[in-house]
């Protein structure tokens, strides 16, 4: 099932359009989270806290394989003294209570923001280290071929809405800033990507002002799955991989988990 949207910015812009968000808007997000939990009293808030703490803690850290760490879980525990303000939405706000249904146990979204320096101390505390490097804007140059057509996925192309959403959804989720192509541009067709002609892609995205260019081929198998073939390019990083027989939404994350890691890791081999 695709991931949900519901961040506060939109990082998702067009090619050509104006520049993704500053710095200081990035900066500011990277301690900002979103969870679902029931109602809105303890323990839910306290168990939203922690969710929100471990997206936190991936953002700043570049790592998301520490999910599960000893010392996220230790993190976690310190959420609720982090939290600088927090807020509620209903999730079914626009659907009638019904007489058996108490308020309190409706799903709600939890956006948190944790204090600055509380985090990053506890960061430290816990043995992680800080991503203090930029984040990459990134151009997403993607060809799906599902069981009706071939295209290239745009911002306003009348295919991959969900698979649109999914992306948008984890640049958000992850903060790397993503720039996906109009339906005007004509310099790149399915056969470049296809065909892997990385520098003709490359040079579009970057005069376009992307960082890096992330782009590859997602193609349904004909059963219930897809297969995923990712190439990454960017100073001094370059990756190629491929997922088989997964969900569509696992391998768009993944790409954009990837651009982080990569870029993360760079920025501590370079201190």
């Amino acid at each position: 099932m695709p991931l949900r949207v519901r961040f506060l910015i939109c990082l998702l812009i067009p090619c050509g359009a104006s520049p993704p968000a500053s710095a200081q808007t990035l900066n500011a997000e990277l301690y900002k989270a979103e969870t679902i939990v029931t109602g809105t009293v303890e323990p839910e808030r306290s168990r939203g806290f922690a969710a929100g703490a471990l997206q936190v803690l991936v953002k700043l850290t570049g790592q998301p394989e520490l999910v599960g760490a000893p010392g996220a879980a230790t993190l976690q525990k310190q959420a609720p003294e982090m939290v600088a303000t927090f807020s509620y939405e209903d999730r079914m706000k626009d659907i009638p209570v019904h007489d058996e249904q108490g308020t309190r146990e409706r799903p709600h979204f939890l956006r948190i923001r944790f204090d600055r320096q509380k985090f990053d101390r506890a960061l430290a505390e816990a043995g992680f280290e800080k991503w203090d490097g930029k984040r990459p804007t990134v151009g997403v140059w993607l060809g799906i071929r599902d069981a009706r057509s071939a295209y290239i996925l745009s911002r306003n192309s009348e295919g991959g809405y969900a698979q649109r959403l999914v992306l948008d959804e984890v640049s958000k989720l992850r903060a790397i800033p993503i720039i996906l192509p109009d339906d005007t541009q004509t310099a790149i067709s399915f056969a470049d990507i296809e065909t892997g002609k990385h520098k003709v892609i490359e040079a579009y995205a970057f005069e376009h002002g992307a960082d890096a260019v992330l782009y590859g081929l997602l193609e349904f198998d004909g059963d219930a799955y897809w297969n995923c073939f990712w190439s990454l390019y960017g100073k001094d990083v370059e990756r190629q991989w491929r997922l088989l027989g997964v969900t569509f939404d696992h391998a768009l994350k993944d790409g954009i988990d990837q651009v982080m890691i990569a870029y993360a890791e760079r920025a501590r081999q370079q201190k």
